[in-house]
């Protein structure tokens, strides 16, 4: 029996020895996050937009300075027409931003579209050939166990003539 307790013993020395180098090592990554950066907006398409629903790729430039994968989920997204609002966005697929990168990311949303006078927004940006996009919200963005929200608004004029139906 009293090697049992020897290695109970051991045991506890050993993981509170490696809790002890993990804990520091665990504050010190967090601390050393640097903020992910919206760059530009290179593209919006309108995929498929009706009375009902509104389907984008939006092109966006994004700069992650940081040694580890951002993962984006649980975007809540307010969209805009003319600065009118029309509806809650979702994601249509999970983003992954690259360790050390910037570059272009698609990022494909729809809306269901609520509010009044949509058929009357649709009409005149037909007739203009141009809206524009409004988008705002906050999305969470994860690694690892590290979680954080952030705050978003962005706004671009949407070419009608050069998208497609």
């Amino acid at each position: 029996m009293q090697h049992l307790g020897d290695t109970s013993r051991a045991y506890r020395t050993g993981a509170f020895f490696l809790l002890s180098i993990l804990i520091p090592f665990l504050f010190s990554s967090c601390s050393a996050y640097e903020e992910v950066e919206l760059r530009d907006i290179k593209e919006v398409e309108v995929l498929r937009m009706d009375g009902r629903t509104i389907a984008l790729r939006v092109d966006v430039l994004v700069n992650n300075p940081n040694g580890y994968r951002i993962s984006v989920e649980d975007p809540d997204v307010d969209l805009y027409l003319n600065d009118t609002y029309v509806g809650k966005g979702r994601l249509d697929s999970a983003l992954t931003l690259n360790k050390r990168s910037e570059q272009i990311y698609p990022v494909h949303l729809h809306a269901d579209l609520a509010g009044g006078p949509l058929l009357m927004m649709m009409i005149g940006g037909a007739l203009s050939g141009e809206m524009k996009l409004g988008v705002k919200g906050t999305v969470l963005a994860r690694s690892g166990m590290l979680r954080k929200r952030f705050p978003f608004e962005l706004e671009e004029r949407i070419d009608l003539r050069s998208s497609r139906p």
